[in-house]
């Protein structure tokens, strides 16, 4: 039975928007009868998409609580042209502090990744800008649960990124190479990802990172991937955190990582990283050729002209030219676990400004 049923509302729009998406912002709110303020994420999406994405997150956050780098999560609902999610308002992203504690960040990370993967989710992305701080102590908090989903037991499927003309699931520059490769992702990648996001912190950038901005999604998906292929850990980073990019690469698709032997790993080093300038790696540089055609053949005009029958015409349009449609059916939940988990989340019934 869901506990209650809340009305929110918006802060003005000057102070109001603490970040955004592809498909989402968020908003500072209240909670009218409590007056409590919350980070409020927001998505369009017409009524008639029967699998919206913050339901699916809302589900996650429920699953995953109560270990402290999982954020807490307050209400949900979906009305008429958006859903939202009402959620505990974090600070910043570690790839603004680049000075601070890089070990420590790691170390928080780590052991919500275990938490996660304890209940059987991978989470898919795993990125700097994913991993946030608590605003009132140094805790990390992960966010983004968008795309994660339940892990698959038995063989793995795969797709041919190129043949197929799809982009990779994950953020080009923290993509395992299974990612990059069409492989579907298992516990390991997520670790693969943390390594790739603890030598930024480490060096302040990452050899393949910030690709040309108007560059094609497959040709930088293809560079990259090149380039993350041609070099170990050891390449990037003598000792840790090179022997975790390398012990993730190194697992099968089913295999538990061994989360305790890098976290005393991380303990008996300094906590305090100092940042350097990422040693020169020619090796890894080098761009391959690549001959791919940047024509898009697919027609997607019943798609758009489907998400385009929504009616909302308010002063912020611009803001939501991008709609969700339906989400991926692998981002699903056992039916029962679903219903329960809805039952425990307030539901959001109102949202004004």
């Amino acid at each position: 039975m869901i506990s209650a049923m809340l009305t929110y509302r918006r802060v003005p729009q000057g102070e109001a928007v603490l970040g955004h998406g592809a498909y989402s912002w968020v908003f500072k709110a209240t909670e009218l009868e409590s007056v409590k303020t919350v980070a409020l994420k927001m998505s369009r999406v017409s009524k008639k998409v029967k699998r919206p994405m913050l339901q699916h997150e809302t589900r996650l956050l429920q699953l995953l609580k109560g270990q402290a780098a999982i954020p807490l999560v307050y209400a949900y609902g979906q009305l008429e042209h958006f859903e939202y999610i009402a959620m505990e308002i974090l600070g910043s992203s570690v790839a603004e502090h680049l000075n601070g504690p890089g070990a420590g960040v790691i170390l928080t990370t780590l052991a919500g990744l275990e938490h996660i993967h304890s209940l059987g989710i991978v989470h898919r992305d795993i990125k700097p800008s994913n991993l946030l701080c608590a605003l009132d102590d140094s805790t990390i908090k992960i966010i983004d649960f968008g795309i994660s989903k339940p892990f698959s037991h038995g063989q793995p499927s795969k797709y041919d990124l190129l043949k197929d003309r799809r982009a990779i699931i994950e953020s080009v520059s923290w993509a395992s190479l299974n990612s990059h490769s069409g492989i579907e992702l298992a516990l390991h990648d997520d670790v693969e990802s943390l390594a790739y996001t603890a030598l930024f912190l480490l060096h302040g950038s990452l050899p393949w990172h910030l690709r040309p901005r108007d560059e094609f999604q497959l040709r930088s998906q293809e560079i990259v991937r090149h380039m993350k292929s041609n070099c170990s850990g050891k390449d990037l980073s003598e000792g840790f955190p090179g022997d975790l990019l390398d012990y993730s690469r190194s697992l099968d698709f089913d295999q538990l990582p061994d989360y305790a032997k890098f976290r005393h790993g991380i303990s008996d080093g300094p906590l305090d990283w100092t940042p350097c300038d990422p040693q020169t790696l020619t090796c890894i540089l080098d761009e391959p050729q690549l001959e791919i055609s940047e024509d898009e053949d697919e027609d997607d005009s019943d798609y758009y002209a489907f998400l385009a029958e929504d009616s909302y015409c308010e002063l912020d349009l611009d803001m939501w030219d991008s709609r969700q449609g339906e989400r991926d059916r692998e981002l699903t939940l056992p039916v029962e676990q679903e219903v329960y988990l809805d039952g425990c989340t307030p539901l959001i019934v109102q949202v004004g400004r």
